[in-house]
C-alpha cells in the first residue's frame, strides 16, 4: 500500500513538473513567435501621434503660481492656495499627411500632483480658435501617467491642436505642488471618409 501511495505521489510530482515545463515552453514559444497587432477599430488607423515636453507649458496667470521651475524632465510648480489657473500646451500638429487631412482622436496628459488639494479640473482641446472637446470637472490628482481625453466625432483637423488645462489649488494645509511631464494627441485617418 505504501508503494502505491509513494508511486502516486511520484506520478503527481512528475505530472506537475511536466505540466509546468509545458506551460513554460508554451510561454517561451509564444514570446518568440511574431505577434500580429490589430487595431481595435478596422476603419481607423493612427498614422501620427504628437507630443510636447512638459517644460514648454505656458501658464495663463503666473502670479497665482510660486516656485515655478522648468527642469530637464518637465515643469514643476506650486500653486497659491485658494486659486485656479489655466495651463496651455501647443502641440506640434501636421494637418495633412500624404494628401490626406487628419482627424483628431484624443489628447493625453502626463502629470502628478502633491495631494488631492492640487488638481486638474478641466481639459479643453482646441483646433486653432475652435474648441473641439471639453472635459469638465474631471478632478484628477496624484499620479496620472497617461490620462486620455477623447475628442467626440473625430473632427477633421484644420489649424493646430492646443490643450488647455484648468487647475485648482484648494485651501487645505496640503501640498499644492504639480509636475507636468508631457502632453500629446493622437491623429487618425478615417479610411471611409
Amino acid at each position: 500500500m505504501k508503494e502505491q501511495t509513494a508511486g502516486r505521489s511520484a506520478n503527481r510530482r512528475e505530472m506537475l513538473k511536466l505540466s509546468g515545463m509545458g506551460v513554460l515552453g508554451g510561454v517561451a514559444v509564444q514570446a518568440l513567435a511574431p505577434q500580429q497587432v490589430q487595431a481595435a477599430d478596422p476603419v481607423i488607423k493612427i498614422p501620427y501621434a504628437s507630443w510636447i515636453h512638459g517644460h514648454s507649458m505656458e501658464i495663463e496667470f503666473p502670479d497665482r503660481v510660486t516656485n515655478l521651475r522648468r527642469v530637464g524632465w518637465g515643469m514643476t510648480l506650486d500653486g497659491k492656495s485658494g486659486t485656479s489657473n489655466w495651463f496651455h500646451f501647443a502641440i506640434p500638429t501636421p494637418v495633412i499627411i500624404n494628401d490626406v487631412r487628419l482627424r483628431v482622436d484624443s489628447a493625453m496628459l502626463r502629470f502628478r500632483t502633491g495631494s488631492v488639494d492640487a488638481f486638474v479640473q478641466h481639459v479643453h482641446i482646441y483646433d486653432g480658435e475652435r474648441k473641439i472637446a471639453e472635459h469638465n470637472n474631471v478632478n484628477l490628482s496624484k499620479d496620472n501617467w497617461f490620462a486620455r481625453f477623447v475628442v467626440p466625432d473625430t473632427p477633421l483637423l484644420q489649424w493646430g491642436i492646443g490643450i488647455s488645462i484648468g487647475v485648482g489649488f484648494g485651501v487645505e494645509s496640503m501640498s499644492h505642488h504639480m509636475d507636468f511631464f508631457a502632453a500629446g494627441c493622437d491623429l487618425v485617418i478615417n479610411k471611409s471618409a
